[in-house]
């Protein structure tokens, strides 16, 4: 059976006392980790949750948030990580979206989320005296026996950022993640006697994935142990505990790169080195290349409702831009507007199918519409063309979205909250590069006729009901935007008319 839990509990068999997971000072092994998502199984089975109903989790990277993962997967139940840079405006959308029927949150959060009135919604912190700790203490540590989870329930619903406005749900079954832990093991020649890295925060899909692939696999997963990311502290962790495989953002990886040729890290350790979320220029490639000339570095397009599409692996002065082959069991096709197959060659809208597909966008049928065709194949709105090798070649980024700091972030999303303040009448929002964080979001602004705008009161509005890192670097007020045939703001002339950059 392909679900989340078994796939648990067949590695603790297996492995039974090797450390599954290691966060700082503290580890778990297999069984341990299965003994304490089976006893949060139960717990949720005594609160009265029922499976299929959601669970939101408002917590930070460590063994609980594992620990729970694998519980609510046991108890059939579906997670909903929560985003913990989130506004509170943002929170609360995603838990009425949802329908949350329990919170399971860290202490901290408690002023946020009292803060929004949930009266409906029950809330058990971890860590405080007679709720989530005790309870799950308390709890039977057998295998849960009221609900047999099937491969196609869902397990996680993960918000996107809104390609038009408010974040869509991802909701991923049990099968697609453990095809995504079985299609990259056997990929990337991962195994049970490696050690894994998951540096990402665990509310996004990257580290939830890397937690599942190493735990399906029985190999030791290590997560990232700061609340705050500094490379100083990533290159710390691979030399601790000699990590061998693991995701690095292109942003990090020149710092991985730094570290090898200072002799900060050992260079015979890592053997299996990923990259995501931006393209690779050739300097970065072979500096990583040479600098750890054991390992395999490779290059992976997918996202929150593909999973992993394509994969590429570098070499050495190697052609650069594609993203690489179909993995296993994954088909691409390139379409035109009207959903027909484009001549080879020529660039169309970017479908996937396959097993590691999500099952629907959450409550969203027309999104769900638009994004799938009658056959299977999804697409989240890249543009790209496949070459004759059979390489899938990307030319553009859904809907001008901007990474920053290895987030997600859509112009519209940002725009919307500059346009509530009644002294906008239009607003642009675009990325430009940045050394340190990948990008950065800037804004242009123009003000309605007799009105005035306070800058400081717009930045105070983003900085409401934004997370940090959507938040405009700089807003500038201009007298007028770009406006194109359809009557919308032209995001590209928009950021040309910006001028220099500074």
């Amino acid at each position: 059976m392909l679900t989340v839990g078994s796939a648990l509990s067949g590695s603790a068999r297996r492995m039974g006392l090797k450390k599954a997971l290691i966060f700082g000072e503290h580890a778990l092994t297999y069984r341990e980790l299965d003994t304490h998502a089976n006893q949060i199984a139960w717990v949720l089975h005594q609160e009265g949750i029922q499976p299929g109903q959601r669970v939101a989790l408002l917590l930070p990277n460590g063994l609980e948030m594992a620990e729970i993962y694998f519980g609510v997967a046991k108890a059939g139940v579906v997670g909903v990580p929560l985003n913990l840079r989130w506004a509170p405006p943002e929170i609360a959308y995603a838990i009425a979206n949802a329908q949350i029927s329990l919170i399971i949150a860290d202490p901290e959060f408690e002023p946020i989320l009292s803060s929004l009135h949930l009266d409906q919604v029950a809330v058990l912190y971890t860590g405080s005296k007679g709720t989530w700790t005790e309870r799950v203490a308390r709890a039977p540590s057998t295998e849960p026996n009221f609900y047999e989870v099937q491969e196609d329930d869902p397990w996680v619903l993960v918000y996107t950022s809104g390609t038009t406005g408010k974040p869509k749900g991802a909701v991923r079954s049990h099968r697609a993640n453990i095809m995504i832990a079985l299609a990259l093991a056997s990929e990337l020649g991962i195994s049970s006697e490696q050690v894994g890295f998951a540096i990402l925060p665990m509310f996004h899909v990257n580290s939830m994935w890397f937690v599942t692939l190493s735990m399906a696999i029985g190999a030791t997963c290590v997560i990232y142990p700061h609340r705050t990311f500094h490379p100083h502290h990533v290159i710390e962790q691979v030399n601790l505990h000699s990590v061998n495989y693991g995701m690095f953002v292109p942003s990090l990886l020149t710092f991985l790169a730094d570290a090898v040729e200072s002799g900060k890290v050992r260079a015979e350790g890592l053997e299996v080195i990923m990259t995501a979320s931006a393209p690779l220029d050739s300097t970065l490639r072979d500096r990583v290349i040479r600098g750890f000339p054991a390992a395999r570095l490779y290059d992976i397009y997918g996202s929150t409702e593909y999973g992993a599409a394509t994969m590429v692996r570098h070499s050495l002065h190697g052609p650069l831009g594609s993203v690489g082959y179909p993995t296993i069991g994954q088909d691409i096709k390139i379409l035109d507007d009207e959903c027909r197959p484009v001549v080879p060659g020529a660039i169309g809208e970017v479908y996937v199918r396959g097993p590691s597909l999500m099952t629907e966008y959450w409550d969203n049928p027309e999104a769900n519409q638009s994004s799938f065709t009658p056959d299977g194949f999804l697409t989240v709105g890249d543009m790209g063309y496949i070459g004759d090798d059979g390489l899938l070649f990307l030319v553009d980024r859904k809907q001008d979205m901007m990474i920053v700091a290895g987030e997600n972030v859509y112009p519209t999303e940002v725009e919307d909250v500059l346009l509530r303040h009644p002294d906008v009448a239009l607003a642009a929002v675009f990325g430009v590069p940045d050394a340190r964080r990948g990008e950065r979001v800037l804004a242009l602004v123009t003000v309605r006729e007799g009105h005035t705008l306070d800058l400081d009161a717009l930045t105070d509005l983003c900085r409401d009901n934004l997370a940090d890192y959507k938040r405009p670097y700089r807003i500038k007020i201009t007298p007028n935007l770009p406006i194109g045939p359809s009557g919308k703001v032209v995001r590209r002339l928009a950021k040309e008319s910006w001028g220099p950059l500074d």
